[in-house]
Formats: C-alpha cells, sequence, structure tokens
C-alpha cells in the first residue's frame, strides 16, 4: 500500500480515477466499480493507492484496466469470472498482476482465463472453469498485452497508446508520472496539442517547442480522436 505522493514520486505513475477512465476509454462508473467498488459490490482488485477519499490507481494498474476492458469488451468475460482469476493467482499462485506480467500472461481459451507460470513452459494453466489449476494444451489466444513493454521486474512499464507516421504518444511512470507524453520529444501529448492550437498549425507548434511537425501533429491527433479534446 502506498500513498498518492508515493506513486507520484517513485516512479509507479498516478491516475485519478477521471484520468485513468478517459486514457483506457472506460466510463468512469465502470472504472471505479472496477477499482474500489459500488455500495453492491466489492472490487475487482484493490488498487496499490491508499490516501484517505483518493480515487487513484497506479500504471500498473491502468494496464490491468486495459485488459479487463478487452476481456470484456473483445471477449464478453464475465466480471466473475476476471474477479475469479485475478483472486486463484493471487492465492494459489503468488501472482500480483496476472494481466500486467511478461512473464505471467494471461490467455483465453474458449470462454476461460488461462496462466502462463514457467516462461520456459509453453502449457498455461487453468484460473477459471474445468480447466482450473489443470495444465491446458488447448491452443490459446492472447486476450490482450499489445503494445506494452516490460522492465526488469516483469510488470508492464510503458504502454504505446497511439502511433502516427512513426511518432509514438505513450504512458510511461517514469515520464511525467504517466501522463501521455510524445515519446521522441518528452513533452505531454497535451502541452503540443494546445500548442498547435494556440499556434495554428504543426509547423509554427513545432518552432516553438523545438520538435518536429511530426511530434505535434501526433499529439494533436491523439487528443481529438483518443481523448475527444476538440479546439
Amino acid at each position: 500500500m502506498i500513498t498518492f505522493l508515493d506513486a507520484a514520486t517513485k516512479g509507479c505513475g498516478v491516475y485519478t480515477a477521471a484520468e485513468a477512465a478517459k486514457y483506457a476509454k472506460i466510463p468512469i462508473a465502470t472504472l471505479n466499480a472496477w477499482f474500489f467498488g459500488t455500495q453492491k459490490r466489492q472490487p475487482l482488485r484493490r488498487g496499490a493507492i491508499h490516501d484517505d477519499g483518493a480515487k487513484a490507481i497506479t500504471f500498473v494498474e491502468f494496464v490491468e484496466a486495459l485488459a479487463i476492458r478487452a476481456l470484456r469488451i473483445d471477449h464478453n468475460i464475465s466480471l466473475q469470472k476476471i474477479r475469479e482469476a485475478i483472486t486463484t493467482a493471487k492465492n494459489q499462485y503468488g501472482i500480483d498482476h496476472p494481466f500486467a506480467h511478461k512473464d505471467h500472461k494471461t490467455v483465453l481459451i474458449n470462454q476461460d482465463l488461462h496462466i502462463f507460470l514457467d516462461r520456459n513452459d509453453g502449457n498455461p494453466t487453468g484460473l477459471t472453469g474445468r480447466d482450473k489449476g489443470q495444465k491446458s494444451f488447448k491452443p490459446c489466444i492472447e486476450a490482450y498485452m499489445k503494445n506494452l513493454e516490460f522492465g526488469d521486474d516483469g510488470l508492464a512499464s510503458l504502454y504505446t497508446a497511439f502511433t502516427h507516421k512513426d511518432t509514438h504518444v505513450v504512458l510511461k511512470p517514469s515520464m511525467q508520472f504517466g501522463q501521455p507524453v510524445v515519446a521522441e520529444t518528452g513533452y505531454s501529448a497535451e502541452t503540443l496539442w494546445r500548442a498547435a492550437v494556440i499556434e495554428g498549425g504543426f509547423e509554427r507548434a513545432a518552432e516553438v517547442y523545438e520538435v518536429t511537425p511530426e511530434a505535434v501533429e501526433a499529439a494533436y491527433r491523439y487528443c481529438n480522436s483518443e481523448l475527444g479534446m476538440a479546439a
């Protein structure tokens, strides 16, 4: 358990519920229910940040939100099954972040979740359904983990949210507390977006910030198309 300040200053990345919902393209009520629960339902997992009254999550938890969104929307996996997978991974195998770890990838086989316990073993173990606790030899489909890079500890360390003309908007906990940044410049996407709006174009904004017009354009397109920001 850490505080909001710890998360911000120790490279964990920190997102308010509103920010996380916006970047993950999830309704804020949904994200709140997943990580903070409701009056009727416990959260899918308890977040690491524990400040009184603060609703915030770390970068790794943000990545988990992306995974849960993919499982729910793309594969129609129930919250009950996702909760079972998270609980089983932690309680039986000591894996705290089954949706954000390079060596313990969670995969989908039919409608049940499986996890790789050993990076050298090509057969995942069931977390839900009748294969729970058993090795499975069925072909599996990775449900997510696209556009991720991982740190030495195996946990997700960078998420590429948008690419335009070989320029990348990324979320990385060690850069600006995990806010979306144009990787090639170090500037936040919102900063370059605002520059394009204020300066009236990509070229002029690029001159002001000493970056390429492509970097400004990538930031502008990301903020417009992915975050719904309007000039």
